[in-house]
């Protein structure tokens, strides 16, 4: 039993000498079908002859084994082979459809029967119950392997080594099982029996028994608890039934067939084979956290472990979550060390055994569109474990999926005005499921390529873990694709409140498309089809959901985003900003080089890109200083090989160079985020001396405040009115120094900032009357 395994078939296939079979059997049925099957299929003895074994419900974790038996054949001769042997029931036509059947839910799963089922089951169709060996090794093998994996009690060591050999056998066993079930049915076993008698848990719960001065026993109680708390237990009917639960909410609105490429598969199934591998998904909606284990599920890779919340592990649903591969987690156990400690070594067998995982990388569901900082927590714990055990080369595969229409979007908009989240339950959870319903369009999934840890960081390396963040982040937001709906409303919400005409339309999103396809940008096959209809076909989803109206009563078809819908479509454009952000600092910097003209042009160029980079660090992720102007001038260059004459020589060559950068975008990126930075400010410059407000105090007035500018026009849309989005003003204010008690100076220095914000608002609106000025020009 070496982590190989052989499907025995019919002829004398095991070597001569003495042998024990170790029958996995649940009941009588199972155990007379194996012993008949061994006389004639193994040939062992022929029938009447005597064959030494043992039968005990090794695949039923919850059974109470009785070891006695075993624990007396393993005296037997150390070169006695044990050979574990297992009944694996099929399902007719299962295979080609994996359609579980009501009765399946009702009456158990056909393929661990009971013992009336299963005789059943042999008197209409013997074909249905496949016998099968797993890979054998002496007793002498397994006491070595047992001696070099497993701390034991003296008292108890013949029971421990006893339990050893039944988790082998169950390993060879389900390897062996999955040659005919498949990979995607790759799951822990015993993993709690694995965890108490592993060296490095009893070492680190000795250690913990000391420090906290507490027995062992009393650990080892309280770790037992969280055991069966935090460890998932999977089983076919279980993953079947989440697999049509992920099918179900992913087809409810959206069409059936997941956009992604299939290449992909190849290099994933390589990767989780070779290397532990976490697959971080980006966080928009409920659903997108299934399409990574639905792509598992649906092409028979391994079995993808899921991190969740415990607020998710509610009645009905977590009970099928947990025998689905989720692991609950609590959201605070920082000071529990019996949990932590659990969860860290849990999650190192996880990593040892190859058994991938994911979770959501920011923690959070992104209110705002675009890529949250991330958590650290989940990532902390699993690179600690990794640390602790010397795994290495761990690979984590950013996965992003993208919708036409989020069913969320409208929660997330009201909950950005100050409504409070609704908690989640299972009356939530079925008026959730009820509500996507609508049409929206596709799903695309997108893998970004792996960051390898070879070496994972020392647990107190705040770096060295935000590093590795950050370049997650980075992947993350390189395999966000561009889409239809995501460049409509970049393009709509540039031009409000003016509409824009279906020519000017499809003119400036094919524009996106060459200059994307130029930077090798990723974008959705919606925008590679050359039939309209295809896209036609989602426009009219857009208009039918109210994000989009279309007025075709006129000379020609029109289409623009009512102001209330803004904070919506902000959320798609945001998803796909990032991509934008190099063209967008330069515009505006160009701007403003414009704008002082007795100053050095270059000069002031750069000085407003780094500006830029500072003031909005809390909403993108930079690359260091020195790549982010080597990206620059990257972009320049694409754009004008003579920029660097033009900038130099300043005056009319500015606006030269401006016009290479049309259709200008630098509003439609930044805008947003600078009037509600400008609110943020405005309450902040007018405390009086010896004044101070805390972020939570400033975010609720500037609620209220951002609503009154918006009704007096002093910004332009609801889309700049949010939570997330004042506590980035805040946030962007403090690092100014510009928070805290109010004095002369302090105010002075806000004031001149709010300044410099209304100029930068100014600057926007000029490159909107800019690109309006250019449609004109060409669409007349």
């Amino acid at each position: 039993m070496d982590g190989t395994a052989a499907i025995a078939k019919t002829g004398p296939l095991l070597a001569q000498g003495p042998k024990l079979f170790v029958l996995d059997a649940r009941n009588r049925v199972e155990r007379k079908y194996l012993l008949d099957w061994l006389h004639t299929s193994l040939a062992e003895g022929g029938p009447g002859q005597k064959i030494n074994w043992i039968s005990l419900p090794i695949s039923d974790e919850r059974a109470d084994l009785r070891l006695d038996g075993l624990i007396e054949k393993l005296q037997d001769d150390p070169n006695t082979m044990v050979v574990p042997v297992r009944i694996v029931w099929r399902i007719p036509n299962f295979e080609k459809s994996r359609a579980i059947k009501k009765r399946h839910i009702l009456f158990g799963d056909p393929r661990t029967p009971g013992s009336l089922r299963a005789r059943s089951i042999l008197m209409r169709d013997k074909r249905r119950a496949h016998c099968l060996t797993g890979q054998p090794a002496t007793i002498a093998a397994l006491k070595q392997r047992f001696g070099n994996q497993v701390v034991a009690d003296s008292s108890d060591s013949a029971e421990e080594f006893a339990s050893f050999v039944l988790r082998q056998a169950s390993l060879v066993l389900d390897i062996s099982e999955r040659g005919l079930r498949g990979r995607r049915y790759k799951v822990p076993r015993y993993v709690a029996d694995g965890l108490r008698t592993n060296p490095k848990f009893r070492s680190a719960m000795t250690q913990l028994s000391t420090d906290l001065g507490k027995s062992e026993t009393s650990l080892y109680e309280e770790a037992s608890k969280y055991m069966k708390e935090l460890i998932a237990r999977p089983s076919p009917l279980f993953i079947d039934m989440k697999a049509k639960l992920d099918r179900f909410m992913l087809s409810q609105g959206y069409e059936d067939d997941v956009v992604f490429d299939k290449g992909e598969l190849t290099r994933l199934r390589k990767t989780m084979r070779e290397h532990p591998t976490l697959l971080l998904f980006t966080h928009k909606t409920y659903i997108d956290g299934v399409t990574p284990t639905d792509l598992a599920y649906q092409n028979d890779l391994p079995l993808i472990h899921v991190f969740g919340g415990i607020n998710l592990d509610f009645f009905g649903l977590g009970f099928v979550l947990r025998r689905a591969g989720t692991i609950f987690i609590r959201r605070s156990f920082e000071n529990n060390p019996v949990y932590k400690l659990v969860l860290r070594h849990y999650v190192s067998y996880l990593l040892e055994k190859r058994f991938p995982m994911t979770w959501a990388f920011e923690g959070t569901r992104s209110r705002l569109g675009k890529l949250m900082p991330p958590r650290y927590g989940l990532l902390k714990y699993v690179m600690d474990s990794a640390n602790a055990n010397d795994i290495e080369n761990v690979h984590i595969i950013p996965v992003v999926t993208s919708f036409d229409l989020i069913r969320d979007v409208e929660e997330y908009a009201s909950e950005q005005t100050g409504r409070v989240k609704k908690a989640e339950s299972l009356s939530w959870f079925v008026g959730y499921l009820r509500s996507l319903r609508e049409p929206m369009g596709k799903v695309y999934v997108d893998f970004g390529e792996p960051v390898v840890i070879r070496k994972a960081p020392e647990p107190n390396d705040r770096i060295g873990l935000s590093k590795i963040a950050f370049e997650v982040a980075v992947e993350a937001n390189r395999a966000t694709p561009l889409t239809l709906t995501s460049l409509m409303c970049l393009s709509l919400l540039g031009t409000a409140p003016r509409a824009m005409t279906a020519q000017e339309l499809r003119a400036i999103i094919n524009f996106f498309v060459d200059w994307a396809k130029e930077r090798n940008i990723r974008f959705s096959a919606d925008l590679t089809v050359d039939s309209i209809e295809d896209i036609q076909k989602l426009v009219d989803t857009l208009v039918n959901s109210g994000l989009l109206v279309r007025y075709d009563k006129g000379s020609t078809t029109v289409y623009a985003i009512e102001p209330e819908k803004h904070p919506m479509a902000s959320y798609y454009r945001n998803s796909i900003i990032h991509h934008f952000l190099d063209k967008a600092i330069i515009e505006l910097s160009l701007l403003k080089a414009r704008e002082e003209k007795d100053q050095i042009a270059s000069e002031v160029f750069w000085e407003e890109t780094d500006r830029l980079r500072d003031l909005f660090k809390f909403e993108f992720f930079y690359p260091p200083k020195d790549e982010y102007r080597e990206n620059l001038k990257a972009e320049l260059d694409r754009s004008d090989p003579d920029w660097k004459k033009k900038l130099n020589e300043g005056g009319v060559m500015l606006t030269s160079l401006t016009n290479r950068f049309q259709p200008l975008i630098g509003h439609a990126v930044f805008l947003p985020f600078v009037e509600s930075y400008t609110v943020v400010l405005d309450i902040l410059a007018r405390l009086e001396p010896g004044q101070a407000i805390d972020k939570k105090t400033c975010v609720e007035n500037a609620l209220k405040e951002g609503r009154q500018a918006y009704l007096l026009r002093r910004i332009t849309s609801e889309a700049s009115i949010g939570k997330i989005l004042f506590e980035n003003g805040f946030k962007m204010a403090a690092s100014q120094h510009l928070t805290g008690e109010s004095t002369e100076e302090t105010i002075a220095a806000r004031k001149a900032l709010l300044r410099k914000f209304r100029a930068l608002s100014r600057r926007m609106e000029k490159s909107r009357l800019e690109v309006l000025q250019l449609a004109d020009k060409i669409f007349d």
